[in-house]
């Protein structure tokens, strides 16, 4: 069996063969170029279906003696090898079909955009990878079998749309730069090898394959400027000697990768882009996406695009909008009982949580189902609340109005206590000038109020500051909990950089529940699962399915200083508590019955400065700068001076 690194270094003395043979006339063209990165797909193409039918073969063949298991072994890494190599083009090309039939996560999902239950059972590399590198492979003979014939029949049908694709030369500069994100996110953290434990090597075939197509363009770029085509190549191949001189997985230094070879090649492509007088996506597609392609840093503060998320659009009068938005979230006008404010659960002291395990319901009547979670940074994601049930910013308002619990009441009896301020009118009428007929209305207050949740965003924590470059020293604690935080800890494979939420890299258009086993005492033996059954009982008729029980969104881990207690119940006051949880391998490791439990079960075997080091790191992910701005009072009811009684975010 050919050792991983033994195939990679084959790799790369082919491909130096190739770029020293290839030089370029004096008029070597774009259409060259792209010529050149069409013919390596292609050929890449056929290697990847070469290695999938020795793989197909190898299962047939596979007997219980560990030759077998090697040979068996080989042939899943040498496939893996040949996928990652082309990865980033198949993944720019068709990522739903790459997630549904080639490399998706090892966990069941549900068809996206229909109004049914239809359970999608996971196939592809990322499955096999639990079962090829299990503890008892040939006990799985018969699924590796399976999963490899559909692999090969599925990748007869991907193959085929793939070859026929005309490539475009932004195509092959968007593809490079996803693929930097999907390396850093999903690649290093181990995500994408969840039993192999290849990420490393992975990574070295991923970035070797983005060299190779930038080596295509590189004499275009370097007619242009010599000293930025130069950087960028410099850049490649300094990344894959560190990935090739470093493959341990737990001592593997992301921090470092990121700040001095991620964000600088994520950066250079961009302008090696921007100086053949490549367009981007913004140039020729009129709808706005996750990711803001003019952002050079992975951790820039306008890395993602709100606009996408909260559908801003180009409004007008944007800042009023906010600056009412702002004036509703604090009263308590919008409640039944004039006292409970949108701010009463979310204090922007506590980063907008409350500091509560679960929230105070209307008239002191106990506690609403669920913690309020923090809501800096909550506009980017695809949907919102703990059970995902709904995808519209601009609605969210609308559950809290519509309880019996929060607010128990609707907007028609809003609408007419808000006419009764003539402020309030002239604040309606000065945001919403262009719509006379609806300037306050059901629509109005809740655009109004997601507006300002949508401008609510810090992401120049000191973790932030120091990755791009604005401070220049971060505590080695804090350091060394990012490595763990993004690799041995495993944290990155569900809060997702920069985020550090279930939105997923590298289009960032997806946000993730997972299935925790969260206990609903902290000290109770035996333990006992919280009652609350999450996604299942979301409303939506798409998400009654068995192994969405006690799932529930991945929230953010910035700000988790200030937004303690912490899980949707709120069951655990410090992050120790969390960290030794998550530690003992989540409901299963306390003993529960979890059957869908999509956390691994498996100890991480943390040990104590380990755990210090992951909670100063979380601590440094602190910030919420610009956010915290209260109203100075609240509008004035002309006719109704009780109402002017109320308190500002609320009494309770």
């Amino acid at each position: 069996m050919k050792s991983i690194s033994t195939l990679f270094t084959a790799f790369l003395i082919l491909s130096a063969i190739y770029l020293l043979s290839f030089t370029p006339s004096t008029n070597y063209s774009a259409a060259e170029a792209l010529k050149t990165v069409k013919k390596e797909f292609d050929q890449g193409l056929i290697e990847l279906e070469t290695a999938i039918a020795r793989y197909d073969e190898a299962a047939r063949q596979f007997h219980e003696d560990s030759n077998q298991v090697a040979h068996l072994q080989a042939a899943h890494l040498h496939t893996r090898q040949s996928f990652k190599s082309i990865e980033y083009l198949l993944e720019y090309n068709d990522r739903e079909a790459v997630k549904k039939y080639l490399n998706g996560p090892p966990l069941l999902s549900l068809e996206p955009k229909v109004p049914e239950v239809r359970i999608i059972e996971p196939v592809g590399l990322q499955v096999l990878d639990e079962l090829v590198f299990g503890e008892q492979p040939y006990e799985e003979r018969a699924a590796i079998l399976d999963l490899c014939r559909q692999l090969k029949k599925d990748y007869q049908t991907i193959k085929a749309y793939q070859s026929g694709i005309q490539l475009q030369h932004r195509y092959i500069f968007e593809a490079i730069r996803y693929e930097l994100i999907r390396i850093f996110a999903l690649g290093l953290t181990g995500f994408d090898t969840p039993a192999s434990g290849q990420a490393i090597a992975e990574a070295q075939l991923a970035m070797a394959g983005l060299q190779s197509a930038y080596q295509a363009y590189h004499p275009l770029v370097k007619n242009q400027d010599k000293t930025l085509a130069d950087k960028v190549d410099n850049l490649f191949q300094a990344a894959l000697t560190y990935l090739e001189t470093h493959p341990d997985f737990d001592g593997f230094d992301r921090l470092f990768f990121l700040k001095e070879y991620v964000n600088p090649l994520y950066a250079g492509v961009l302008q090696a882009q921007l100086s053949i007088a490549i367009e981007g996506p913004d140039e020729v597609d009129l709808l706005s996406q996750a990711v803001n392609y003019s952002a050079d840093n992975i951790f820039a503060e306008n890395f993602l695009d709100d606009e996408f998320f909260a559908n801003l659009g180009e409004k007008k009068n944007l800042k009023k909008r906010v600056e009412l938005g702002r004036l509703l979230f604090f009263d308590p006008i919008l409640s039944h009982n004039n006292q409970g404010a949108c701010a009463t659960c979310h204090d922007p002291k506590k980063a907008f949580s409350d500091g509560a395990d679960k929230s105070p319901a209307l008239h002191g009547g106990g506690k609403i189902d669920r913690n309020a979670p923090g809501l800096i940074n909550s506009v980017f994601a695809e949907r919102y609340f703990y059970d995902l049930r709904e995808p519209q910013l601009e609605r969210q308002i609308k559950h809290v109005v519509l309880s019996g619990q929060e607010f128990n009441t609707d907007f028609l009896k809003i609408i007419e206590k808000l006419e009764q301020s003539e402020t309030y009118r002239h604040l309606f009428a000065e945001a919403y000038p262009e719509f006379p007929q609806y300037q306050l209305s059901r629509w109005s207050i809740s655009d109004a109020i997601a507006c300002y949740i949508s401008d609510l965003q810090a992401f120049s924590s000191p973790v932030d500051r120091y990755i791009r470059g604005e401070a220049d020293t971060l505590s080695e604690a804090a350091m060394r909990g990012f490595n763990l935080f993004m690799g041995k800890a495993a944290c990155g494979t569900c809060h997702f950089a920069p985020t550090f939420a279930g939105l997923v890299p590298p289009h960032y258009q997806e946000s993730e529940s997972e299935v925790l086993g969260v206990p609903r005492y902290k000290s109770h033996s035996p333990a006992e699962i919280d009652a609350d059954p999450g996604r299942i009982n979301s409303g939506r008729p798409q998400d009654e399915a068995a192994f969405l029980r006690h799932s529930f969104k991945t929230t953010t881990t910035r700000n988790v200083a200030l937004t303690a207690p912490y899980m949707h119940n709120g069951v655990y006051d410090h992050l120790e508590e969390v960290i030794d949880f998550y530690n003992k391998g989540g409901g299963i490791g306390l003993g529960l019955d979890v059957p869908y439990q999509t956390l691994p079960d498996t100890p991480l075997e943390l040990q104590e400065q380990e755990i210090q080091d992951l909670i100063v790191f979380m601590q440094m992910l602190s910030d919420t700068t610009g956010t915290t701005a209260v109203p100075k009072k609240l509008p004035l009811f002309e006719h109704q001076p009780e109402w002017n009684k109320r308190v500002l975010g609320g009494s309770y």
